[in-house]
């Protein structure tokens, strides 16, 4: 099995990065483009940049419109998102119109040109769009958390950035970006499922750009030294239930420490029969959904629990919550326990490799932290080697008392 979690990896001469996944059971082809920026890298009063590029790189002019659409006259299907660490882009296609959607993709992504009109428009949808995401007190509670745990890392601001901010982006902000960053040695190719040799070549050929191939200077942003902030609690008009969420900082993505908070967060959080999930659905009835997260970027990571309870059972739920995880921390986990864990983060990662949708992206986060075609089976190995101690030690190095922060979003009257 582990053999087949491996993949090509290969630098070309423009200092384009592309990974290999050759699937032969599927029947389309993704074409994955993985840009080393994502809203980590944005000045504070730029906030949102990256992201509002993401939608320029598809929508800033009507050529662009035109190319993005005919993805879909292929039969295919074109996808854009961005995140704290990198923007993507990724196309699914029949495999005969691999050679097409490349042209396409590089086209998209290198063309410097871009429309003041459509620089506008977007600059209205992407304002509705944080409008959305203000509604949404799951994404609320989620930026109240990383606000206490973070009190200088940009992960504590939203990827799409502030209403103010992009209203003060201006079209030659966008236009320097694009200059700085799109260029071939800040990007991961990874091309997926069905494809041959000859194929892989017109690919490279097409992203074969003659631009300037310096690597932007992206900053590693250092790790938080303070202490959390303990609570921060909100009211909201519209809300039937309190939101709350309880979290920690944690490490990286590349931290040895990874696999076993990856144990931990599956052991309280991952599906029905997880500790949370028992506890508080179907043994006490307090939440529909009681979820836990461990999230990690190249620099940063944290542990979080969320769910949605009456307001007046917020404080029986917080107390509830913080005996699980001091729980976790005291109580050894039976082997039983621990082995259905991991194989739950086995499946976990079968199913992504088998996902035409998930695979691309896993395979380009692997490069961004590891740099080795190796990383899912390295991690693997370092999975299945993880003990009831380790998970205990790992347990008590990040869920102190002093660690901890609280958020809750509650009903406005």
């Amino acid at each position: 099995m582990q053999g087949r979690l491996q993949w090509k990896r290969e630098v070309l001469l423009n200092g384009l990065t592309a990974l290999l996944f050759p699937r032969a059971s599927g029947m389309t082809t993704q074409l994955a483009i993985a840009l080393k920026y994502g809203s980590n890298a944005d000045a504070e009063d730029k906030s949102g940049t990256a992201h509002f590029l993401e939608h320029m790189i598809a929508g800033g002019s009507p050529e662009r419109i035109q190319l993005s659409r005919y993805i879909e006259r292929l039969g295919g299907c074109l996808d854009f998102f961005t995140t704290h660490d990198y923007t993507m882009t990724i196309a699914d296609v029949a495999p005969e119109k691999v050679d097409k959607a490349s042209k396409i993709m590089s086209e998209l992504l290198f063309d410097s040109r871009f429309e003041k009109e459509n620089f506008e428009r977007e600059q209205k949808i992407i304002l509705h769009e944080i409008a959305e995401a203000s509604d949404n007190p799951w994404t609320q509670i989620d930026e109240m958390l990383t606000q206490c745990l973070f009190s200088s890392h940009p992960v504590r601001y939203p990827v799409s950035g502030y209403k103010k901010t992009v209203s003060n982006l201006a079209l030659n902000d966008i236009e320097q970006t694009h200059n700085a960053q799109y260029v071939p040695s800040n990007i991961v190719l990874a091309i997926t499922g069905q494809f041959s040799e000859n194929q892989v070549e017109n690919v490279f050929q097409n992203f074969d750009s003659t631009q300037n191939s310096k690597t932007p200077t992206n900053t590693i942003n250092c790790p938080e030294n303070k202490s959390p902030k303990k609570t921060i609690t909100q009211t909201k008009r519209g809300l039937a239930q309190a939101y709350l969420s309880i979290g920690t900082r944690t490490v990286s993505g590349k931290h040895a420490d990874i696999p076993a908070l990856e144990l931990i967060n599956a052991i309280l959080g991952g599906g029905a029969s997880s500790r949370l999930f028992i506890e508080m659905r179907e043994k006490r009835a307090l939440a529909y959904n009681i979820l836990s997260s461990q999230e990690c970027g190249i620099d940063y990571g944290y542990f979080h629990i969320d769910c949605a309870v009456k307001t007046k059972n917020l404080s029986k739920t917080t107390t509830l919550l913080r005996k699980e995880l001091e729980k976790i921390r005291t109580e050894k986990v039976p082997a039983a326990e621990l082995t259905k864990a991991k194989d739950m983060i086995l499946g976990a990662i079968y199913r992504e490799v088998d996902s035409p949708t998930n695979l691309p992206e896993t395979l380009a986060s692997m490069e961004m932290l590891f740099s080795s075609p190796n990383a899912l089976t390295d991690y693997i190995q370092n999975l299945k080697a993880i003990t009831s101690n380790d998970i205990a030690e790992t347990a008590n190095k990040y869920f102190q008392e002093n660690n901890y922060a609280t958020v809750t979003l509650t009903p406005k009257p």
